[in-house]
């Protein structure tokens, strides 16, 4: 168990020294790919108009693991971070994702929430309750928003959507119980392990309440 978390540490630490070196918005503390990656993402911050371009491949976020980008920071309790999501191209997967994230752990099969925005369009609040186990998801009537918010308050995850601006409501949440402190940032996956997949993620803003 010690020897794990030594790791788990050293892993952060070097996701957060490779993110130094892009040309990142501070508000986060790391970056870099998570799981069995056969392609090296990377990540630029454009200062002028607020916006990352990310790019990775990554099999899936999905199952009992995953595979994909993640930029992060580590947060304590309740949170709502929001902004801006698009895709470049007509990609190859229609399931490649982009969306935020809460994570309790940097390893591939940590357990975890997030809000996915596909590329076919469908957008879910996805979740793996158990380090290990299966995924699943809650899939409201939502299809190709522009603009995501997705929160923490107390052990209710949730998210809300639209196309430029936010509903008063959210679209859907979970119940799950999370550490106060986790890793919470926003991610892409290609779908594909050896097709680099990229979008780009602006105006964000992190509320911690």
């Amino acid at each position: 168990m010690k020897f794990k978390s030594l790791l788990t540490i050293v892993i952060a630490a070097l996701l957060t020294l490779a993110c130094k070196t892009a040309d990142e918005k501070p508000v986060f503390d790391g970056c870099g790919d998570i799981g069995n990656v056969h392609h090296e993402g990377s990540i630029s911050y454009n200062e002028a108009n607020d916006t990352y371009t990310i790019s990775a491949a990554g099999f899936n976020c999905w199952g009992e693991k995953d595979d994909f980008y993640f930029v992060w920071k580590k947060v304590k309790g309740d949170f709502e971070i929001s902004g801006d999501f698009a895709f470049v191209g007509d990609g190859v997967n229609p399931h490649r994702k982009m969306g935020f994230m809460i994570r309790e752990t940097l390893d591939t099969d940590s357990r975890y929430a997030d809000v996915a925005l596909h590329g076919e369009g469908l957008t879910s609040l996805q979740y793996r309750a158990v380090k290990g186990g299966e995924t699943a998801e809650s899939t409201p009537d939502v299809w190709a928003p522009t603009t995501l918010s997705f929160s923490r308050n107390g052990n209710t995850i949730s998210f809300r959507s639209g196309k430029g601006t936010l509903p008063d409501t959210d679209d859907t949440s979970i119940e799950m119980v999370f550490p106060e402190e986790c890793y919470v940032g926003f991610f892409i996956c290609s779908h594909e392990d050896d097709v680099v997949e990229t979008g780009y993620v602006s105006n964000i803003v992190l509320k911690q309440k």
